[in-house]
């Protein structure tokens, strides 16, 4: 079905359907006003036929109707749609918490500690993964929580089913399992590989945005430019600031 990308898709469907109503409904007197040259040339079991295809499809059109009305006033029917609300709810983020709001990371950890004791770290696969740090691991926290929303929303929520659940052990637990255990190998909270008072992340040159602006919107059928001396010292892995010579040395 087809409807334009600012539009609620049940919006657009519920359109579709008065649509398809107003078309069975002129099909409807179409066949009154037809019937009357049918008796000459047809049997009056292919009219009674007829007419009742029409009124099962007319039928049809209104169950289908009332279907989506149910679905568009149900809360969370709607993707996204707060119940009431009208308006888009986002999904949550240990990442994007608002800063200076400790009332906001409480919440979370309140759900968070309590569901991973009684659910998450029953596995034994996610005990093995998860790193003893793991509150000093952001990336890990975020993984944690939508991970727990997911569980609840398959089976808490208002669209919780067995398929949702059965997504949740097949794919989601065992893809977050397997992600932290990359994000933080053999890290513990007495070897913390972090150094505190640190900037946490950095974006490699930053700085020198301007010249891929300009490659990007004016030359992007070339190369981008050539790498300066600083753009390399700064954008070395693992922080090495050793500059390769032109005969394939460091200095």
């Amino acid at each position: 079905m087809r409807h334009d990308d600012d539009k609620d898709p049940g919006t657009a469907a519920l359109a579709a359907v008065a649509g398809l109503a107003r078309s069975v409904e002129a099909l409807t007197r179409d066949v009154a006003a037809m019937k009357t040259g049918l008796r000459h040339t047809a049997s009056k079991t292919e009219v009674t036929r007829l007419n009742d295809t029409v009124a099962a499809l007319g039928n049809t059109v209104t169950q289908f109707e009332d279907l989506l009305t149910r679905i568009a006033a149900k809360p969370g029917g709607s993707r996204g749609e707060a119940a009431g609300a009208g308006e888009v709810e986002p999904v949550r983020s240990w990442l994007r918490l608002p800063e200076a709001d400790a009332a906001a990371v409480e919440a979370v950890l309140s759900e968070l500690l309590p569901w991973m004791e009684s659910t998450y770290l029953r596995y034994a696969t996610a005990r093995e993964s998860l790193p003893p740090c793991w509150l000093w691991h952001p990336e890990v926290v975020e993984e944690l929580l939508w991970l727990m929303d997911a569980w609840t929303g398959a089976y808490e929520g208002p669209e919780a089913s067995n398929r949702l659940v059965g997504d949740w052990h097949d794919r989601q637990r065992p893809g977050v399992t397997r992600r932290i255990g990359e994000y933080a190998p053999a890290c513990d909270v007495l070897a913390h590989r972090d150094e505190a008072g640190r900037r946490a992340v950095t974006v490699p040159l930053a700085a020198s945005a301007d010249p891929f602006v300009t490659w990007w919107a004016t030359g992007r059928a070339d190369n981008g430019p050539k790498p300066t001396d600083e753009q390399i010292k700064a954008g070395r892995r693992g922080g090495l600031t050793a500059v390769p010579n032109t005969a394939g040395g460091q200095r």
